[in-house]
């Protein structure tokens, strides 16, 4: 891992990385590499490595591959799909048999570290510029709240994990910390970027972190950590302040024209940028589009998800979240794709990453337009719900007004299930459902028929290649 992190410490080489919106934010035209002592010396260089935090969030590996295995294709909602025998190392994941040596861990534990280091680079250089202190602490606070992102889902992956504060010099980021400490580390992280951030931006900076980001990803924090009163009192204060609204259609609430809507708490800018097929590169949506039509045809919304979706009487929702062959979607696209497709006997696709023909891919992959949905202000009432029941309330209310969207009936006095039963139907490919498993203690009961081993499985292997290069100091997870 430290060698990894030396190798990115930003000759920034990954301001290639930009991000634009669909107002063109933040464009630049590629960078040369820049070295180290020449760099951080004006604001334009201190945006430009911010730009480069943001950017590196649509790279492969932290919103493609591997967080969708890790985080869906291992749970009952996704198989791997795509024709049969390809990527059939794939499969290893939904049935538990993936090793210590998988390439796909080590690439989710890899690529956030290098995330996390891009913004260590603006929360230790950025003080020594000569800019403005306010744009100075949002920026900072914007590099804080990004690391404390990554750790998030660093530590719901493989427990305690290294703490890694600043660029590193030595051997910093060798041992590991203990998953106490680790969510301790990203509190502190969230509540200084929460002091720090604008509750807005205007409409050419969209996809920057504010502190209704920040606040939203500090509840679900306090969710894991099981803070219920923490949990409950930051969701009201979200709540509470009026600026968010559940978009009515749930269906366009995923196409592109709602980037940035009234639900929208914090997304992954990811937008083509015409003639460079280079920035244009978040995959996101092609690895999971209509196979031979769109894209890749990976990551299948399962039979057992779409019982769910029947047993719950949720017509809109599974049919905004799955695709069969043969459908003709609401933008007038006929789904073809495969005959054929591995794990499932009726060809069926993501229809959250579905992006309609009507828009045209002119530089990259199919998709490539569609930003990556983080944070919507629908899980701000689920967990709302479910720390108001955690509480000893009624959590009717919150739990309510996400089922009446999608024409469901009100639940009087819900219990926990139905609480998790509603985030399973409405957050179903949003690449939460199997820490929400192993979370609220379901994971052995319902993963269990596919190999799901308890005191295992909780936790992902920490990838061998990074305990072998720390020369044993990293410790491993039990069992592995």
């Amino acid at each position: 891992m430290l060698t990894t992190m030396k190798k990115n410490i930003i000759t920034l080489l990954f301001i290639l990385l930009v991000i634009t919106s669909c107002n063109d934010y933040l464009e630049f035209p590629p960078e040369g590499e820049v070295p180290v002592a020449e760099f951080f010396q004006t604001e334009e260089d201190a945006t430009k490595a911010v730009t480069a935090m943001y950017g590196y969030l649509r790279h492969w590996d932290i919103t493609a591959f591997s967080y969708i295995i890790m985080s869906e294709l291992a749970s009952d909602n996704l198989v791997k799909g795509s024709s049969p025998g390809d990527g059939a190392w794939a499969n290893s994941f939904p049935i538990f048999q993936f090793t210590k040596t998988d390439g796909q861990i080590k690439d989710f534990f890899n690529c956030r570290y290098k995330a996390i280091n891009l913004s260590n680079q603006v929360i230790s250089n950025i003080p020594n510029i000569s800019m403005t202190e306010s744009k100075k602490t949002q920026y900072i606070a914007e590099a804080k709240f990004l690391r404390a992102f990554h750790y998030f889902n660093l530590v719901r992956a493989f427990g305690g994990v290294p703490l890694v504060d600043k660029v590193p010099v030595g051997p910093e980021g060798m041992i590991r910390a203990t998953a106490d400490e680790t969510w301790d580390f990203i509190e502190t992280n969230l509540n200084e970027a929460i002091s720090n951030l604008p509750e807005s931006y205007p409409d050419n900076q969209l996809g920057h972190a504010t502190k209704w980001a920040a606040k939203a990803l500090l509840a679900k924090v306090y969710l894991y950590r099981e803070k219920w009163a923490e949990c409950k009192q930051t969701t009201d204060e979200i709540i509470g302040s009026g600026k968010f609204s559940l978009y009515p259609d749930f269906y366009e609430l995923f196409r592109p024209e709602q980037e940035f809507c009234s639900e929208s708490i914090f997304e992954i800018v990811a937008t083509q940028v015409p003639g460079n097929s280079g920035l244009s590169n978040s995959q996101f949506a092609e690895v999971q589009a209509v196979r031979g039509q769109f894209g890749w045809g990976w990551f299948v919304p399962t039979d057992n998800l779409a019982a769910a979706f029947d047993a719950a009487g949720d017509n809109i929702r599974k049919k905004a979240t799955i695709l069969y062959k043969g459908d003709v979607t609401l933008d007038g696209d006929s789904i073809q794709g495969i005959d054929l497709m591995e794990g499932v006997t009726v060809p069926r696709y993501s229809g959250k990453a579905y992006v309609p023909k009507r828009i045209p891919t002119v530089s990259g992959p199919y998709g490539c337009d569609q930003n990556i949905r983080i944070m919507r202000y629908a899980e701000v009432f689920l967990m709302n719900a479910e720390a108001t029941v955690k509480t000893g309330g009624n959590g009717a209310q919150s739990l309510n007004l996400v089922r009446a969207r999608v024409g469901l009936p009100a639940i009087s006095n819900p219990t926990i299930q139905d609480i998790w039963n509603e985030r399973r139907l409405e957050l179903a490919g949003e690449q939460d459902r199997f820490w929400d498993l192993v979370r609220t203690k379901q994971a052995t009961t319902v993963l269990s028929a596919q190999g799901f081993k308890t005191g295992k499985n909780e936790l992902y292997p920490i990838p061998q290649a990074e305990i072998d290069l720390s020369g044993g100091l990293l410790t491993q997870n039990p069992e592995w």
